[in-house]
Formats: C-alpha cells, structure tokens, sequence
C-alpha cells in the first residue's frame, strides 16, 4: 500500500523567539506504525496511527486512541461516588499504549509489560549519516543509521526542511524531522502520513499507576521474567489455567509470547 504524507505546510522559519507557554505544540506529525510481531509469519500485522506533538523542548508521541481511553478512565474515577464506579460505554482499549516523552533532553519510554505498564529512561542513540537520499512525496530526504542499545539495526529518512530534530518513539536528534523509520527486516516501518501545525497542550498521558524504573536494564529484565512466565505473580508459578474441555490456556498465553520475536523498545 503506497503511502502519501500529506504536507499542510513546506518550511517552518526558525524560531528565535521563546513563547511564554513551552508546553504548547508547534508542530504535529501523524504517523502510521507497521508492526510484525513474529518475524516468520509476516502475514500478523498490526497497523496503529500515532500522533507527535513537539516544539523545541517537549514532546510526546502517543496514540490518540490511548488518550482517549485513558483520560475517560481518569474522568469516571473522578466522579467515583461511595466507592463505586460507573463507566458508562467504556471506549475501545487502544491497540497501542506505549508512548514517549521528552523534557529537555530526557527521553521517557513508558511501555507495557502484560497489564503493568512501566516508565524508564531511554538511552540517546548513535548514528551514522548516509550518503543515501530519497525523495517522500516531495521532501527530499537524507538518511541515518542506527543500532539500539538491544542490537536491533533501524534505518530512517529525515527532512532539513523543518528545524525540529525529532521523530517517532525514540528516533531523535538529527538534523530534521524524521519522516520514514524501518527496521533491518522491515518488521518495523513508521511512515509519516501528514505534517501540520499546532498549538496543541503538549502533556503526559494520565495513565494512573505506572511502575517507575531507574534504568531500561530492569525494564529489559521485568519483559524477560514475563515472557518466561506470563501468570507469575497472578496464580502462583504452578497453576494451569484449563476450560472445562482440557484446554490449557496456561501454555496457548506462553506459545502466543513466545512466538513474538520482535520488539520496539
């Protein structure tokens, strides 16, 4: 499917100016995630529309779907009454509840792990500019490579055009705005769909609790410990989870887990 990024303005001027309200969005970048889950069976795909919000110092990338969901949790909560709740239609649960957000130079990934989520500082990448460039949808764009901190190699396409050193989740601080993302096995690809202007509240999403973590290592091992075991902590260690015509669903929960074999942390 041919994607064509929509560009409601070309070039931004460079802003000298400090506003008085940081928090407002000068920018808006809409992005379509391609994910395979699975790496040998290509044919699971999940497709999900992420938003970017950014202006020199702040940004979040987020699906809207999330907000929404998230902010009505928050609001019903708020009108709890003797201890109960009403939650009414309840929106659709988003397809993605990850996100990221900066503040200055901190890059905070906050990223679920079973039904927890849990919120950690990402490491800034490394990379290497190429001689590559490509034309998308009339932005001339040039190319950089990467290798995360967990090995996975991405290459991305990025637009001098707009003075904003940004991009999708944690693909940052080169010299213009990130519009095309892949991995080496394009079971990850982020295209940008529509470039806009903004003055949108730039905010974090009101998840409730989030598990706070002081290194994306405890992050990396909290994901393994769950992968192992999905049901520790729920049902203790030995118990099977089984219907009353023998199906385990103990073991379908661990073989789904572990066919997933690709992951953007």
């Amino acid at each position: 499917m041919c994607m064509v990024l929509r560009i409601l303005f070309v070039i931004l001027p460079l802003i000298s100016i400090t506003t008085f309200a940081q928090n407002l969005a000068k920018l808006e970048v809409k992005y379509q995630l391609i994910f395979v889950s699975d790496s040998t069976n290509r044919n699971n795909v999940v497709h999900a529309d992420l938003t970017l919000l950014c202006n020199e110092d702040t940004l979040i990338y987020f699906s809207r779907n999330t907000k929404v969901y998230y902010d009505y949790l928050y609001k019903k909560v708020g009108e709890m009454v003797g201890g109960k709740i009403n939650l009414g239609l309840l929106p659709a649960y988003p397809k993605v509840r990850g996100n990221v957000y900066r503040n200055g130079n901190k890059v905070i990934a906050t990223l679920p792990v079973g039904k927890y989520l849990y919120a950690f500082e990402e490491p800034e990448l490394k990379w290497d500019l190429l001689a590559e460039t490509r034309n998308i949808d009339g932005l001339i764009c040039n190319s950089a490579k990467t290798i995360t901190d967990t090995g996975e190699v991405f290459f991305v396409w990025y637009a001098t055009q707009y003075p904003f050193q940004e991009g999708p989740f944690r693909f940052k601080h080169l010299p213009g705005l990130i519009v095309k993302v892949e991995n080496k096995n394009k079971t990850i690809v982020i295209n940008a769909v529509e470039i806009s202007k903004s003055t949108e509240i730039i905010e974090p999403i009101t998840f409730g609790e989030v598990i706070k973590l002081n290194s994306k290592e405890k992050f990396l091992k909290a994901r393994a410990a769950y992968y192992e075991n999905p049901n520790a902590g729920e049902f203790g260690d030995d118990i099977i989870i089984m219907d009353d015509k023998g199906t385990d669903f103990s073991k379908m929960m661990k073989r789904s887990l572990n066919s997933q074999n690709v992951f953007l942390d």
